[in-house]
């Protein structure tokens, strides 16, 4: 290259895991002055820092690319990595853009201080339980006291046997005395029992609901954006298996595992001072115990995690066709899904005959074994008596303890794995409740009705990735503003920016000339009135619903509510119901159509009586007519207040007194709807395709062509290694960027996104071998999907499957979360990561032990 220099500084540097010739290997990315891969000691590429344009990170299958613009025209692959490296690199890109190499540094250091121990999981768990600490060692010294209780028996036993009844004498008196003894100990060992079994429940379930419920707060307090990272699935699967095992483990699991671990060592040191060479032979089946446990434990995970695939996806089966029973009929797909359904059944009398027939090839021969361990006591312990060198009573005693001996060693085996399972549910948990919060905000409660402005902002959901740029215009109190744009251009993300959801990277948001960060949260949004296009409701009565929008719904009148429904063209509907305004919708206003649940959420937003209403695609769900009526109604509602309306008709925007036109995240025209469409801009060209399309609708013309399919094209490499050019019918295309619609399922099929449009190469085996060539080159640069070799191991950790695994570009480790990201494609397993990197395994060709393995686990 013409602008390679050496670089004088290097601030940071982040390995990328494939090399520039798209094999396995690590290139450093040095990012200072100057912008240099190096491999080893040799410099492939090094860029002055100042000659870049714009860095950006484009994504592909399995894979992505750093790519530059040079400020003389050139667009540079600089660098090439598995998707496990992408957050890193779009932060290397960001850090490009605004020319500071340090801005990357702070994520790799936030990333590093998130990682945590096991031990202060445990100790974090347990602060839990600091309230009721007293009563835990209540509990806990019951359990203790109950072991203690249960040894006392069989010695009574030994006793009445050596004393009593061989005895000459027969002491009567010490006969009444044991039996009066037994009695008191199995009395004192129920008392006790029943006393352990209130403390630890009770102490169970005042743990686990004051965890959910400081959960539940939590949760409420979480910023969106923690709650977007976590997802809304995992935090109710937080509230409700999680802690539950997080609370089985401290009030059951560890106090379990200390009492069988005294319990062992109790019966152990008894067995040996009653008589040391007949305790030896208790020991003699211990370690084969053991191993039959542990390989049980070992094989039973797999075969377990099997079975419930298996049974997830009959229930997942099942709840997806029957709500969709009128699709199956109107597809005449009846015979179809039931062969689908009964396939997914035998798939799973398969997994449960194999857990049977583990379960029977492990527990019937330890029984063997303990049985056998039995009769070498009475055999040698007999011959001992025979010979009078011990007493029928402590061969009886032995007998007795050993029952309570094997006991323990089988409960610790299979409390462990699940103390570890309770941990990573600790784990899970911590996650949640040390999550950022909402910031509070200010404290500044100032009056709302005057103008809102926004200055310079910049905002991303993911930083690195902005999706508002630089927004600047200013709405006017009392002004009626549409905010349009085609999907994607940020209209929601204003919004939700107003309600102080997020926070702006960059710039301010004034109300009434107080920026928003000083004023309280909760009374903003308080005096914000939103309604989505997706609208929520609860399993609740239709007024509670209406009344949630209320600064207090308790207080408001049946009037307030009667009217705001009146207003929203919903009431006469209402009264149609079973129970009129006190009928429950269900779960999620199930019992309504679209239509009706969104003039609900807009009855919600009047009783609200706010200073500022935000309608984000309100009137989406509803028909033509009914949507006229509501809009007309929205405007009379509002009267004075301000009233922003985020659409993408542009038909909407005619009533307004302000039209804002996004595109791409930044505002392109800004004035009234007139002026506007005699402008000519963006919006009257909005307006134009929108009546155009309607009049295609109407005239029934033929839709845009799909790809077209190319025969045998002439393909040559590109400017760039993920490009290629194609001649066709005597020109040539230029910068089109092949890709795999079917990665897995037909990797002959390439679809050739071009600047014009998209051409599709429906098997590119049969281009010569100078087009196959080049289009594999720059394929191998757009697609990248691991071909599984052979599998190493396949453990499970709380959620995840970890794989070990050989595949063509060497050992890999892949965690996978979930069902979905296991998917069986015919012959074919695919395995998604949790970085999205996707893996093949082409069962037929994978070695016995290999296929072994999968089988155990899917």
């Amino acid at each position: 290259m013409n602008n390679v220099i050496s670089p004088r500084l290097i601030v940071v540097s982040i390995e990328a895991d494939l090399t520039h010739d798209l094999a396995p290997g690590v290139e450093a990315v040095e990012l200072g002055d100057s912008l240099t891969v190096r491999r080893g000691s040799d410099i492939i590429l090094s860029i002055p820092l100042a000659d870049v344009k714009r860095a950006y990170v484009e994504d592909g299958v399995g894979m992505g690319k750093l790519v530059l613009e040079l400020k003389d025209g050139r667009v540079v692959e600089a660098a090439y990595f598995t998707k496990s490296k992408i957050s890193a690199f779009r932060s290397l890109a960001q850090a490009i853009n605004i020319k500071r190499p340090d801005a990357v540094k702070a994520e790799e250091e936030s990333a590093h201080r998130s990682r945590r121990r096991a031990a202060n999981t445990l100790l974090w768990l347990f602060s839990f339980m600091a309230p009721y600490k007293y009563r835990l060692a209540l509990g806990l010294a019951l359990s203790l006291a109950i072991t203690a209780l249960n040894l006392v028996p069989p010695y009574l036993l030994k006793i009445l046997i050596d004393s009593v009844f061989l005895s000459p004498q027969h002491n009567r008196a010490l006969f009444v005395e044991l039996t009066e003894a037994l009695i008191g100990s199995y009395a004192a060992v129920s008392a006790l029992g029943m006393a352990q079994n209130y403390v630890l429940n009770t102490l169970g379930q005042r743990v686990v609901n004051d965890m959910r419920g400081r959960l539940y707060a939590k949760v409420m307090r979480l910023s969106p954006s923690a709650v977007d990272r976590i997802t809304t699935g995992r935090i109710l699967s937080r509230l409700t298996t999680d802690a539950g095992n997080a609370q089985w483990l401290m009030v059951w699991g560890l106090p379990t595992l200390l009492v069988n671990s005294l319990t062992l060592v109790g019966i152990g040191v008894i067995l040996f001072f009653m008589d040391p060479p007949l305790a030896v032979y208790v020991l003699v089946p211990v370690p084969i115990i053991i191993y039959i446990l542990v390989h049980y434990r070992r094989v039973s995970r797999l075969l377990y995690h099997r079975n419930w695939r298996r049974s997830a996806d009959m229930t997942s089966t099942a709840s997806d066709v029957v709500p969709n029973y009128l699709v199956v009929k109107a597809y005449a797909k009846e015979g179809h899904e039931s062969s689908r359904f009964w396939r997914i059944l035998d798939r799973l009398y398969e997994s449960q005959r194999d857990v049977a027939s583990m379960n029977s090839m492990h527990w019937p021969p330890m029984g063997f074994l303990t049985a056998m361990a039995t009769v070498m006591i009475w055999w040698f312990g007999g011959n001992e008596v025979i010979a009078g060198n011990i007493e029928l009573g402590v061969l009886t005693a032995f007998v007795s303890y050993m029952s309570q001996f094997y006991g323990p060693i089988n409960n610790l085996s299979n409390i462990i794995p699940f103390i570890q399972q309770a941990i990573t549910s600790g784990e899970r948990l911590r996650e949640v409740m040390e999550a950022e919060e909402e910031p509070a905000g200010g404290e500044k409660k100032p009056p709302l009705r005057g103008p809102i402005e926004f200055r310079g902002v910049w905002f991303g959901y993911d930083p690195l990735t902005p999706v508002l740029k630089n927004i600047n215009f200013r709405i006017e109190r009392g002004e009626k503003v549409v905010l349009v744009g085609r999907s994607g251009s940020g209209k929601t993300s204003i919004a939700k920016l107003l309600l102080k959801l997020y926070e702006p990277g960059e710039g301010k948001i004034l109300i009434n000339g107080v920026d928003i960060r000083e004023i309280d949260t909760q009374y903003l949004r308080s005096k914000i009135a939103y309604v989505t296009q997706e609208v929520l409701l609860f399993d609740d009565t239709v007024a509670n619903n209406v009344a949630y929008g209320a600064e207090d719904p308790e207080r408001v009148k049946s009037m307030d509510v009667l009217r705001a429904c009146w207003l929203a063209r919903i009431h006469d509907e209402i009264m149609k119901l079973p129970l009129a305004y006190d009928t429950p919708l269900g779960e999620r206003g199930i019992y309504l159509s679209g239509g009706q649940r969104q003039r609900i959420a807009l009855a919600r937003a009047l009783v609200k009586d706010p200073d500022i209403f935000i309608f984000d695609e309100a009137t989406s769900n509803l028909d033509a007519l009914t949507e006229k009526e509501v809009f007309s109604t929205i405007l009379d509602v509002v009267g004075g207040r301000t009233a922003i309306f985020v659409t993408h008709l542009p038909i909407e925007a005619l009533a307004a007194d302000k039209v804002i036109v996004m595109r791409d995240g930044e505002v392109v025209e800004m004035g009234k709807p007139s002026e506007l469409i005699l402008k000519g801009g963006e919006f009257a060209k909005m307006f134009q395709e929108y009546a155009g399309v309607a009049a295609e609708i109407w005239s029934r013309q033929e839709p845009a062509a799909p790809p077209k399919p190319l025969l045998k094209p002439v393909v040559e490499r590109g400017e760039r290694k993920s490009l290629v050019n194609i001649k066709l019918d005597g020109a040539v295309i230029r910068g089109c960027r092949p890709l795999l619609p079917f990665p897995v399922t037909n990797k002959r099929f390439v679809l050739l996104d071009c600047p014009s449009r998209q051409y599709v190469i429906e098997d590119y085996e049969g281009l010569d071998e100078g087009s196959r060539a080049a289009l594999e080159e720059a394929i191998k640069a757009n697609v990248l999907v691991f071909r599984v070799k052979a599998i190493r191991s396949v453990d499970i950790k709380g959620d995840e499957l970890v794989w070990e695994l050989e595949t063509d570009h060497g050992p890999r480790t892949a965690a996978t979360r979930g069902r979905r990201n296991v998917m069986l494609l015919g012959n074919k397993v695919v395995l998604i990561d949790v970085y999205d990197d996707a893996y093949e395994i082409d069962v037929p060709s994978l070695d016995t032990r290999s296929r072994e393995l999968l089988n155990k686990v899917i």
